[in-house]
């Protein structure tokens, strides 16, 4: 302990983690934003918590923003237009508890925040939000810029290794500062004392970006904060005997799917969306989105003619079939709109192929139909997280005050972003979370400031 303390600094607040939620948070208290609406960015070295360094962000690697980087294929899609109101349910069952979080700092916060930091935004006919430039290398710096303009110390290359909590007002040769709530210690064995914590360490997705899930067992160990275990989500799902490699980069811009009990064939769930064909699996909005309910085994039901149903084709067919010569193949595509290789693969799969529609027995009507709207496959797992866009899991929500972000037992301790048990779907839902709790925390770190 001796040799900690005497590399040991003092901060007001430290924030773990330079991804989405704790760049954003870093740059709204430098530029004294933690109040919504406050006014203009302070002058260099002044941050929202007073005089540099009273603010200092440590990221594990050697890079900020590496996922950030990453979202959106690159180009950034920051969050997504429309009603506030109806994010909630794109975040499954935990949406609801959001809600204060959400429209406490919603989508226009979030884009009028990026502009004022002279980023241009444009909106995509789908509603996703991006960068007008496209690129999210523009959305990191201006974030990075902004939070060292107002004062923030970023120290990249410091992975935690321990935290712990300090008695308020305690003074003793342990402790370094009296204001001091909570004490990091570094892989390289440094220490860093503060009275405020923001954790925004991400999950376990894309664990090459350092976002490993290594700080989930550093919180439950020395905060014991209840974890729920990580999953993979926005994930593709694997199935057995799946037929189309051959097909890899085909997609269809509404499909529906239905997951099915692994026992009874129950329906236990459905949706429908884009869906895309991959050399392995399949993937697409409509898979990523809900593969956070998909387990081992359960039945997957893929409706590639979504909204027509069985009974809708089969009439369709008893009346066009008879004396028709085109072939199956050309039939699908022309009357449904498929792609033509995709219905050579599902008149193969039932033995149909370079077969006349004239031909067509009643019951191989009926296959023909079920094949390509009700066609079952049995799930046989998710990619994992070196695929996964993002984490299900993390830090359980019940140990949050969830309009402040404050742990309800740890005064001064934050969580936001990756590392809370939220996941939302594709289309900026999942910054827009990111940047919605780190804000909720911004503010309340403003009103906590109290020097060594």
């Amino acid at each position: 302990m001796q040799n900690c303390l005497k590399n040991t600094e003092y901060y007001n607040t430290i924030i773990v983690g330079g991804g989405a939620a704790g760049l954003y948070a870093a740059a709204r208290l430098a530029c004294g934003r933690g109040a919504e609406g406050a006014g203009q960015a302070r002058r260099p070295g002044l941050g929202a918590l007073g005089p540099a360094p009273s603010i200092l962000l440590l990221e594990k690697t050697g890079r900020l923003g590496t996922k950030l980087l990453m979202s959106g294929a690159g180009q950034c899609n920051l969050t997504h237009g429309g009603n506030i109101k109806e994010f909630l349910s794109c975040y499954g069952k935990n949406g609801p508890r959001i809600r204060t979080c959400l429209y406490a700092h919603n989508n226009l916060a979030v884009c009028e925040f990026f502009e004022s930091l002279g980023v241009k935004l444009t909106q995509r006919e789908d509603g996703k939000i991006f960068p007008a430039s496209m690129d999210a290398h523009e959305v990191r710096d201006a974030l990075v810029r902004t939070a060292e303009t107002g004062g923030v110390c970023i120290r990249t290359g410091c992975g935690i290794t321990k935290i712990e909590s300090i008695t308020y007002g305690e003074i003793s040769p342990a402790v370094s500062c009296p204001s001091a709530r909570y004490r990091l210690s570094t892989m390289d064995g440094t220490c860093w004392e503060c009275r405020n914590l923001l954790i925004t360490s991400g999950g376990c997705s894309y664990p090459s970006t350092g976002s490993d899930g290594g700080m989930f067992e550093i919180i439950r160990r020395d905060l014991n904060l209840e974890i729920v275990p990580p999953v993979p989500a926005l994930t593709p799902v694997f199935v057995e005997n799946y037929p189309f490699t051959e097909l890899s980069g085909i997609s269809f811009p509404e499909a529906g799917i239905t997951l099915r009990d692994r026992e009874t064939s129950a329906p236990l769930f459905s949706a429908s969306g884009s869906l895309l064909l991959t050399h392995r699996n399949f993937s697409g909005p409509v898979i990523l989105n809900n593969s956070r309910s998909v387990k081992n085994g359960m039945g997957l039901e893929i409706n590639f003619v979504f909204p027509y149903t069985i009974d809708n084709i089969l009439a369709r067919m008893k009346k066009e079939f008879s004396a028709n010569p085109r072939h199956i193949e050309h039939w699908l595509a022309e009357s449904y709109g498929l792609p033509k290789r995709f219905c050579e693969a599902a008149a193969r799969e039932i033995g149909l192929s370079v077969q006349k529609v004239s031909g067509l027995s009643g019951q191989q009507m009926r296959k023909l139909a079920e094949t390509i709207s009700a066609w079952k496959f049995t799930v046989s797992g998710l990619a994992g997280f070196g695929q996964a866009m993002v984490t299900c899991g993390g830090v359980s929500l019940s140990e949050l005050s969830l309009k402040t972000m404050e742990a309800k037992n740890h005064p001064g301790l934050y969580l936001a972003g990756e590392v809370l048990d939220i996941d939302g779907d594709t289309g900026g839902y999942n910054l827009q979370f990111a940047f919605a709790s780190a804000a909720a925390a911004a503010r309340a770190l403003e009103k906590d400031t109290v020097g060594c």
